[in-house]
C-alpha cells in the first residue's frame, strides 16, 4: 500500500486539537514532534490506542495485570475449593491465588474458589472442600481445571452437562493428588501440594493449555491508575450474616488486609494476613433449589462495587461470552490495577450490608 508523510492532515489535526482545546479544559502541548507514516486511505481513527509493554521472557498474567514468566501463556489455572468455617483456620498457601472468590453455601457460611495460574510453588493447599454447582460454572468460565473433595447432586450434574475437567479426591485421583492432615480432623483436614496438582492433572490425562474459545475476564492498566471517585473505601465490611468479614486499607503498600471471625485472617504457611488489591463486590440472586442447597444465575448481570487504593466505585456485571465481565456506567469493561484480586459474590437482596468506611 502507498506509503506518504501527512504532513497536511497533520496541520489539520493540530488546528482541530487548538479549537477544542479552546472549547474545554486546558492540556499542555506535546513536548516532542511526532511524524505519522501512515497509508493515504486510513483515517486517524485507525492509530492504535496504548500498545500493551513488552518484557523479554515474560508476559502480562490475565488474572494479575502483573509480569509472570512466558511459560505460562494459555496455561490454564487451577481453581480449588477451600473451606472457609472458624474449624478450618488458619488455611494454608491461599495466600498465592491470583484471584479469590468468596460464595456462600448452605448455612450462611461460605467458601472460596482460589484460582492459581502458577500453583508451582505451593507445598501445602487446603484444606479442601465439597463442589457445588455455582462455583463449577465459575471454574468453566475460568477453563480451569476444578479441584474438590466430593460434590452434592447438582454439582455433579454440573460438572457433567459443561464438561468440566474436575480432580475429585472421591475418586482415584485422591492417592495421587489429595492427603490428610492428622493434625486436624475431619473432614477440615484435606490439602494438597504443587506435585500433587501436578500428578492430578496428568493421571487424569487432562489438556493443559487453554482452550482459545474462553475469552479473559479481566481487563487491568498497564500501570496503577487511581480511581478518583472520592468514594473514601479505607474499610469494607461484607456482612452476610452473622458472619461480617471485613478489610483494612493500608496506605504505605496499597492493600486491602481481610479480617473474619473476628480476628485477622493468616495463612499458616507464611505466617502473614491475607491482603489483596482489588477487591470486587457484585450481587447475586442465590436460588435455594433443594432444602437450602444453593444456585446462582450468572447470565442475568447486576449491580456490583469496584475497590482499589482506598476508594469504590459502582459497577456493574454483565455476562457476555459466557462470562461474567464487569463494566463501568458507560459499558466500558473496568480496567483494574495489576494485583491480587478478592471477589466477594454477595446475595443482592442484602445489600446494603455492605459497606464503607
Amino acid at each position: 500500500m502507498k506509503k506518504s508523510k501527512l504532513l497536511l492532515a497533520l496541520t489539520g489535526a493540530l488546528i482541530i486539537s487548538s479549537v477544542a482545546t479552546g472549547c474545554g479544559n486546558k492540556k499542555e502541548a506535546p513536548t516532542t514532534e511526532t511524524v505519522l507514516q501512515v497509508a493515504d486511505d486510513a483515517t486517524m481513527t485507525d492509530v492504535p490506542e496504548m500498545q500493551e509493554p513488552k518484557k523479554e521472557g515474560f508476559i502480562l498474567s490475565p488474572y494479575t495485570g502483573e509480569w509472570i514468566e512466558e511459560s505460562f501463556k494459555d496455561k490454564r489455572p487451577l481453581c480449588i475449593m477451600i473451606n472457609n468455617i472458624i474449624d478450618a483456620m488458619p488455611q494454608s498457601g491461599i495466600s498465592q491465588a491470583d484471584l479469590t472468590y468468596e460464595m456462600l453455601v448452605e448455612g450462611g457460611i461460605t467458601r472460596y474458589l482460589c484460582v492459581f495460574q502458577d500453583y508451582s510453588k505451593l507445598q501445602k493447599l487446603g484444606p479442601v472442600r465439597s463442589a457445588r454447582p455455582y462455583y463449577v460454572k465459575m471454574a468453566n468460565m475460568l477453563d480451569g481445571y476444578y479441584a474438590h473433595i466430593g460434590w452434592n447432586s447438582f454439582a455433579e450434574e454440573q460438572i457433567n452437562l459443561l464438561g468440566v475437567n474436575n480432580l475429585n479426591g472421591l475418586t482415584g485421583v485422591y492417592d495421587v493428588m489429595f492427603y490428610r492432615d492428622d493434625s486436624r480432623y475431619a473432614p477440615h483436614n484435606v490439602y494438597t501440594d504443587a506435585d500433587r496438582i501436578k500428578a492430578g492433572i496428568e493421571y487424569e490425562g487432562y489438556r493443559t493449555e487453554r482452550d482459545s474459545r474462553f475469552k479473559k475476564m479481566f481487563a487491568f492498566n498497564y500501570e496503577e491508575k487511581e480511581l478518583g471517585t472520592g468514594k473514601a473505601a479505607s474499610k469494607v465490611t461484607t456482612a452476610f450474616g452473622d458472619y461480617a468479614p471485613w478489610f483494612e486499607y493500608n496506605s504505605e503498600d496499597k492493600m486491602y488486609y481481610r479480617f473474619q471471625y473476628g480476628d485477622k485472617q493468616i495463612d499458616d504457611q507464611t505466617g502473614e494476613q491475607l491482603k489483596y488489591k482489588n477487591i470486587i463486590v457484585m450481587f447475586v440472586q442465590y436460588e435455594d433449589i433443594h432444602e437450602g442447597l444453593l444456585d446462582i444465575d450468572f447470565t442475568t448481570g447486576g449491580k456490583a462495587y469496584y475497590v482499589c487504593d482506598g476508594e469504590y466505585k459502582p459497577i456493574e456485571w454483565i455476562s457476555k461470552d459466557s462470562s461474567v465481565m464487569f463494566v463501568d456506567e458507560d459499558g466500558k469493561q473496568v480496567k483494574m490495577n495489576p494485583g491480587n484480586s478478592f471477589i466477594t459474590v454477595f446475595p443482592q437482596e442484602k445489600y446494603d450490608n455492605v459497606t464503607f468506611e
